[in-house]
């Protein structure tokens, strides 16, 4: 295996904090970066603070560390602050690609962009790669915006589009870790059960970039469990699985429980080019969720 010099944006994040401890383990030469400072050094390696809306930092590092890949993990995740603030969403997410595209032209780094299900409208479910993208909500559009700036711009990258990442790192907000915190402290939760995903395991997902890097697949991907699960399901699932009282979980629908942002109804992915293109082998989402007990 060869030891690629790997940069990380978001390294603060939940999966940026994943992929490095990943990366590390197996004897990858990382720089971490983030805004601030280093909140997981305990995990070692170098570590870098990175603001990619700002040129000039992504010229700074990028030019002293000269890295193969760059990871880009950095992201406004959170699709109702994205849709109060559409400026910061766009110049987080979709403007700082623009940083890194003339570095990455200049170096022949190889850029793997992190995606969302929500570049689709969700009104049939069961998307492939190929499938028309029509996102519904500002967080989407912005993600589908950086897709475009790379099929445009560049030629060696991978977009990964992931559904509803989760882990059992407690440090970190994800989904799993709301569910179980909120069940724990008695909080009823409402739950829609009209909205259907493909969960992501963070591990899944690591182990999809480790195979796109060493086998330098370009392209998009799916990266997800392949169960088509309404969110109601998955929390029930978790539920279950760790003893909590049903009785908090109430079923809910969309026009009930009234987001600010609207979601897609259905943005399930079909994950078969990435199972037959890197070898991907999804976890269930039962299945990670006995790994993690």
């Amino acid at each position: 295996m060869v030891s690629y010099k790997i940069l990380i944006t978001g390294a603060n994040g939940l999966v940026g904090k994943a992929l490095r401890s990943c990366l590390l383990k197996y004897n990858y030469n990382v720089i971490a970066s983030g805004l601030g400072n280093d909140r997981f050094s305990i995990l070692g390696g170098v570590y870098e603070e990175l603001d990619t809306t700002s040129l000039d930092s992504c010229e700074i590092i990028i030019n002293r560390y000269r890295p193969d890949v760059i990871i880009n993990a950095a992201a406004l995740t959170n699709v109702d602050e994205c849709e109060k603030s559409k400026k910061s969403c766009i110049r987080i997410n979709t403007n700082s690609v623009l940083n890194f595209i003339p570095l990455v032209e200049k170096y022949g780094i190889h850029f793997i962009q992190l995606s969302s299900d929500f570049v689709f409208s969700g009104k049939k479910g069961g998307y492939n790669e190929t499938d028309v993208c029509a996102p519904v909500n500002y967080y989407g559009s912005s993600k589908l915006e950086t897709e475009i700036l790379l099929l445009k711009k560049l030629s060696n990258f991978t977009v990964l589009r992931t559904s509803l990442v989760y882990s059992g790192d407690n440090s970190r907000s994800n989904f799993l870790y709301w569910v179980k915190s909120s069940l724990e402290k008695k909080i009823e939760l409402q739950i829609v059960n009209d909205q259907f995903r493909t969960p992501t395991f963070v591990v899944d997902l690591e182990q999809a970039i480790l195979k796109v890097i060493n086998m330098k697949k370009y392209g998009i991907y799916h990266i997800s469990n392949g169960e088509r699960l309404s969110v109601y399901q998955i929390v029930c699932t978790i539920a279950k699985h760790y003893n909590y009282n049903m009785n908090l979980i109430n079923k809910t629908n969309s026009k009930e429980l009234s987001q600010i942002a609207k979601r897609p109804k259905d943005s399930s992915l079909l994950i078969d080019k990435a199972i037959n293109d890197i070898d991907f082998k999804p976890t269930g989402l039962l299945q990670s969720l006995k790994l993690l007990s």
